[in-house]
């Protein structure tokens, strides 16, 4: 066959090919030293490949999912938002202004493997939650063997920060107790995979984060509830009042997370509200200074410089004004729509991560449009696994892509 012919053929196998790469990229938020490390491996095995791969018919096809359709209305809104920020500058901009066809083509490979490879869809998952697992054993390995316990965990990663790395744990976790789980065949494999959400969830709890924490098991319970395990949400409802119990009576290593109070995020969000108030139509750009100056609680103490609004949906009004953050409001209320209707038909993980992810937005974060980071996988992840599932329900010949509880690969 001619170089053109193999060319022609390697093309017409579309983006779904990038299974592998993809899986590596996502692998490699837990694994790879550092968030340069991930932006090269996105960009060398998906985002090159993906440009040659993607086709006007597979753009076509994510066209018709209101879902992606929302999401690149926002993004795009967003990426124009830096035309008026304060102090612009075109080369400035346009650095910014990448993320948007890196996000992009993440999220239509996303859907194109999701859909199409079912099969190396869910080897993609498995391996994702073991290197999330070995990541987790790692960091706290190398950690704790430089840093006295119980000092907060760090993860020795490119997702180094403790929220960020604990939501990203707690989406893994989701998607280990409610999708990989039910479908483990033999109890070799059962326990296995619940001792990989065992591990998972002491990394959570080492790591101090408070929102994660709570954001993994109030979904936990909802997904005990949505499959009808009535005992395990029992016993889970128990063991949280025990260790409620126990915390506040006896306090030891857990009295730090209660003695840090709000970090100050009450103070942090009346100054980015009164922002947003001022600029309330328009907001002041993605190009905008989000950094504010908050006073120290101790008494002669310099004031403390924050980085970011601590709130991807304050950052959103922040950055795009009442607009942006509609636009933001309308993709939530799609991707949780298609949520809810794969929860009813015996699926609940997708819309469990995404929950989590919702929850820990609220008090952390910063913007959604970025150059690979957490919010690629905690919030990014679950929405085009939804758009996917909606772009799937327009096509009979991948329904049978979406079983009714659980997928075990033949």
């Amino acid at each position: 066959m001619s170089v053109a012919g193999r060319w022609t053929g390697w093309r017409a196998r579309g983006p779904e090919q990038l299974a592998v790469t993809l899986g590596m990229f996502l692998a490699g938020f837990f694994l790879l030293p550092s968030g340069k490390a991930l932006n090269t491996v996105y960009y060398a095995l998906v985002l090159a490949p993906a440009l040659f791969l993607l086709r006007v018919a597979d753009w076509r096809w994510l066209a018709g999912s209101y879902t992606w359709r929302l999401a690149m209305l926002l993004l795009t809104y967003l990426t124009l938002s830096g035309l008026w920020s304060a102090g612009f500058t075109f080369d400035d901009w346009l650095h910014e202004a990448k993320a948007l066809p890196y996000l992009a083509v993440y999220l239509a490979v996303l859907a194109c493997v999701c859909v199409r490879r079912r099969a190396a869809w869910e080897r993609l998952l498995r391996g994702v939650a073991v290197a999330a697992v070995v990541g987790t054993l790692l960091s706290v390995a190398l950690y704790y063997r430089a840093v006295a316990w119980p000092a907060r965990l760090e993860f020795q990663a490119a997702v180094y920060n403790a929220n960020e790395g604990a939501t990203l744990l707690a989406g893994c976790l989701m998607l280990v107790l409610f999708h990989i789980l039910p479908a483990a065949r033999g109890r070799w494999w059962q326990a296995g995979w619940l001792l990989a959400a065992l591990v998972l969830a002491t990394g959570i709890v080492l790591t101090g984060s408070r929102m994660p924490l709570a954001a993994a098991v109030a979904c936990t319970a909802l997904g005990f509830a949505l499959r009808g395990q009535w005992r395990l949400l029992g016993l889970l409802a128990a063991a949280g009042a025990l260790a409620l119990g126990l915390l506040l009576v006896e306090g030891g290593h857990g009295r730090p997370a209660l003695e840090r109070g709000d970090s100050y995020r009450l103070a942090i969000w009346q100054q980015f509200a009164a922002r947003v108030a001022h600029r309330p139509w328009l907001g002041e750009g993605v190009l905008t200074d989000d950094t504010t100056q908050i006073a120290a609680r101790d008494a002669g103490a310099p004031p403390l410089t924050m980085n970011h609004p601590h709130s991807v949906y304050l950052a959103t009004a922040l950055y795009g004004g009442l607009p942006a953050l509609g636009l933001l409001a309308a993709l939530l209320a799609a991707a949780l729509r298609q949520g809810t209707g794969a929860a009813r038909c015996g699926e609940p993980a997708w819309l469990l991560v995404l929950l989590v992810g919702l929850l820990c937005m609220l008090t952390d974060g910063d913007r959604l449009l970025h150059a690979p980071r957490g919010i690629w996988f905690y919030f990014w992840l679950p929405v085009g696994v939804l758009m996917a599932r909606q772009t799937a329900g327009r096509d009979r010949r991948s329904l049978t892509a979406w079983p009714a509880a659980g997928y075990r690969p033949e």
